[in-house]
């Protein structure tokens, strides 16, 4: 009579789950990192919109004749105050000018906007979802000062 196994053995058993508790202790690492990753990019890609925002209204600015000390342009329906032809680091400049908005808008994407003055830098630090700033993950913008100029745009990613 022939017996028909019906099944692993124990030792197949225990083979297969140190296999992967041995994957599962390499690869959790990496995938651990990837949100880290994901942040700096989600910073990366607001500094790049902050900086492409600013050279609109700049662009705007030179040509309406708006590169004054202070100013404004009308940027998609919106008035954008400015500081030497750039946005400057208010709710009614850089925010605006970013969420072509009429008025300063609610915040509707991942970051917490912080209006600095003529002289202070905005900032806008990346807060997850359902929770507060992080203001080591962050971009920094500092308006023009002077005539000829150019804004100030910095990237902090430490605490991201």
């Amino acid at each position: 009579m022939k017996r028909q196994q019906a099944g692993f053995t124990l030792i197949e058993l225990v083979v297969v789950i140190i296999i992967l508790g041995i994957l599962a202790a390499v690869a959790l690492p990496k995938f651990m990192g990837l949100s880290k990753d994901a942040r700096v990019s989600v910073v990366s890609g607001m500094t790049g919109s902050v900086m492409e925002a600013a050279d609109m209204v700049h662009a705007l600015a030179e040509v309406q004749g708006a590169t004054g000390a202070t100013g404004s342009v009308t940027f998609g329906g919106t008035t954008v105050t400015t500081a030497y032809g750039y946005p400057d680091s208010t709710a009614t400049g850089i925010l605006v000018s970013l969420q072509d908005a009429s008025a300063a808008p609610s915040q509707t994407f991942p970051f917490t906007f912080t209006a600095g003055t003529t002289t202070t830098a905005a900032t806008f630090a990346y807060t997850a979802v359902g929770g507060t700033a992080n203001t080591g993950c962050e971009v920094s913008y500092t308006a023009a000062a002077a005539a000829g100029a150019e804004p100030s745009v910095s990237t902090t990613t430490s605490g991201c």
